[in-house]
């Protein structure tokens, strides 16, 4: 019986469509054999290599970027929130400011204590606070001109207050989701300008050493503490020519992102879901900025003026000696154990694998001389001593599309479990000759030879059975 089964696997193996073996059986000379031998054995080794390097490869999970450029006849333009660098500005200001009486000396001229105080004094007064939009610039007042080809955007139709808790009193143009500005033309020429006043009313200018404007530009459903603010100086022309950038990364483990982070119920984070419920859309940078006023806020019971802060009115801003001692030990101690960000923050703030980013080119040049600072005193009116030097008080901005065409980069699978089987199978037929159908031979042979176990026993159990009986 074992004679046939080692025919009958003779006979599969002769007829296999793999080359290796079915020759070395065949071969009636022994060199021919074993040359055979040799080439099979050297074949299953490279075939055996070059196979588990596709899949090592294919569970690295690398990824290749494909970058494309869509065109548009027109596209919305993106939200812009303007503020005055300085907190106080106004009249207002300056009363409130003179009846404090404020003469903290400090080790240092640039800490501003003066400055921080009155804020520190304004942020705990319920009161103060309920009057806060009083201490910044008025529409009116920050806001000289805006325009766009031949609108007016001046008009407050156009325009959302904002509160910063840094800046104060700012602006939004184009943050209205139902009434969005589209631009069909690109550059200079077809751009968003604006002059901004930025003066300060007498008396503060001494309180805080930098002037200028503060400038945000961010979508539509983002909010500005998610952006990164650049400032623009006085007496200067800035032009920023804009393009936008989405990309789109492929989840764990391809990359460190955790997949759709529109969807309210996919991460079970307190963080996540407080953005989420803001009706602004998420993105990592404004949750660790959260979770740092998080552990501020556990640990010092009050929260920093520098980072969001979506909570309630029951937590003030840090105030007091201790609280400030508190809030720049925990600051310090985050800066220097990078492990906060990994440990703490990082778990409750998913990375969001789609985004979207506006890419900003900058140019610079003098804005106003001599002459128009004469023209605009006697526009305005202003004699004797009331005359004033506009370069330091007015910024210029404009703002435009460079091109209507946006880059889209998108993640794709190096090696995809498609392109792994057809390695291993391309792999296998280059050095073997093996198909997908050769495995259904060795599946027929390993039958073969469970079947004669199998046949086997039984025959040895009726011979037991008939010698038993004798």
């Amino acid at each position: 019986m074992s004679k046939k089964l080692g025919s009958e696997i003779e006979e599969s193996l002769l007829s296999s469509t793999s080359h290796g073996i079915p020759n070395i059986i065949r071969s009636d000379k022994l060199s021919l054999r074993l040359m055979w031998i040799f080439f099979t054995i050297v074949s299953t080794g490279l075939c055996s290599y070059m196979i588990v390097q596709s899949i090592t490869s294919y569970l690295s999970f690398e990824t290749t970027s494909k970058i494309q450029i869509h065109s548009e006849t027109s596209s919305i333009f993106p939200a812009v929130t303007i503020c005055n660098m300085n907190y106080f500005t106004s009249e207002y200001s300056a009363e409130f400011i003179r009846n404090l009486s404020l003469d903290i000396q400090s080790n240092s001229y640039f800490e501003y204590d003066n400055f921080f105080t009155a804020r520190q004094i304004i942020s705990i007064n319920e009161e103060l606070m309920s009057k806060s939009y009083k201490f910044g610039d008025s529409f009116e007042k920050l806001i000289l001109h805006c325009k766009l080809l031949t609108i007016d955007c001046k008009k407050k139709e156009y325009w959302t207050y904002y509160y910063h808790q840094i800046y104060g009193n700012c602006y939004q143009i184009n943050s209205d989701r139902e009434n969005l500005i589209r631009l069909s033309r690109t550059g200079w020429f077809n751009s968003l300008s604006f002059v901004l006043n930025i003066s300060l009313a007498d008396g503060l200018e001494g309180l805080y050493g930098g002037i200028g404007a503060i400038v945000m530009i961010h979508n539509q459903t983002t909010s500005p503490h998610s952006t990164v603010p650049f400032s623009v100086a006085p007496g200067f022309e800035t032009s920023l020519g804009i393009s936008r950038q989405f990309k789109s990364s492929l989840p764990k483990p391809y990359s460190n992102c955790n997949g759709d982070t529109s969807n309210l119920n996919v991460f079970n984070s307190k963080l996540f879901r407080l953005i989420s419920l803001k009706n602004i859309s998420y993105n990592q940078r404004l949750c660790i900025d959260l979770c740092f006023q998080d552990l501020i806020i556990q640990e010092c019971k009050c929260f920093y003026g520098g980072f969001a802060y979506f909570g309630d009115n029951s937590i003030r801003p840090c105030y007091n000696q201790t609280q400030y001692e508190c809030l720049n030990s925990k600051i310090e101690n985050d800066f220097k154990d990078s492990n906060i960000v990994k440990d703490i923050c990082q778990p409750q703030c998913p990375l969001e694998c789609n985004s979207m980013n506006y890419k900003i080119q900058y140019s610079f040049n003098d804005f106003l001389n001599e002459k128009n600072n004469e023209d605009l005193n006697d526009f305005y009116n202003f004699t004797g001593t009331n005359r004033r030097q506009m370069k330091k008080d007015l910024v210029s901005l404009y703002f435009y599309y460079e091109t209507l065409s946006y880059e889209e980069i998108t993640e794709k699978e190096s090696v995809d479990l498609v392109g792994l089987l057809s390695n291993i199978g391309g792999i296998a037929g280059l050095f073997l000759g093996i198909s997908f159908l050769s495995l259904v031979e060795i599946i027929e042979i390993a039958f073969k030879i469970l079947y004669f176990i199998i046949s086997r026993i039984k025959v040895e159990k009726i011979e037991n059975i008939s010698q038993d009986f004798k």
